[in-house]
């Protein structure tokens, strides 16, 4: 087989042609794929299901967390029983030494985390009873996929509060979104 024989000079620009052309091609192709998910209304990451910025990309949260969202979580697996919001928001008061006036900016501060938590991340969710506007908050792992709570949660629910909640519509909770919320 004949070698080509190069001098140093012919060596560098030629290595500098192709890693340019490699460079060019790469950008192209991330282009057709991008563009193409977009076409297909793909937003989402295939392997995960997490959602995808305009340029491909993982998208990542924004902004410092939310202490009260770990409170939220931590209190119901604390307690290993459903929850209401005026339950949190009393042992938000007590644990934390908030006084009377602080009572609507705690109120505000775990009525949003608990928003996010049900809405966007998927963590928790409420059950309710037929016409009764109180409602419970429970962990999502606690709730199977056709739509009841754990068997001891409902004895307790009857038995403390006088409570029969109905069944959860789990097609309508979400999925995480980002890849943080994947536990």
């Amino acid at each position: 087989m004949n070698s080509m024989i190069l001098s140093d000079l012919e060596r560098t620009d030629l290595v500098t042609f192709y890693e340019a052309q490699r460079h060019r091609l790469n950008a192209e192709l991330k282009h057709v794929e991008s563009f193409l998910r977009k076409l297909h209304g793909q937003n989402t990451d295939s392997e995960t299901g997490v959602l995808l910025t305009l340029k491909g990309k993982k998208a990542k949260k924004r902004g410092p967390k939310s202490v009260w969202g770990k409170f939220i979580l931590e209190e119901l697996k604390l307690h290993d029983t459903p929850l209401r919001y005026s339950d949190l928001i009393q042992l938000a008061m007590e644990k934390h030494g908030k006084e009377a006036s602080d009572m609507s900016k705690v109120r505000a501060s775990i009525l949003n985390s608990a928003f996010r938590l049900r809405a966007i991340q998927g963590k928790i969710t409420t059950v309710g009873e037929e016409g009764k506007k109180d409602k419970f908050i429970v962990l999502r792992q606690w709730v199977s996929d056709d739509g009841g709570i754990r068997e001891n949660d409902l004895k307790w629910l009857a038995a403390n509060h006088d409570f029969y909640p109905k069944t959860v519509d789990t097609s309508g909770l979400p999925q995480p979104r980002y890849a943080e919320d994947i536990d």
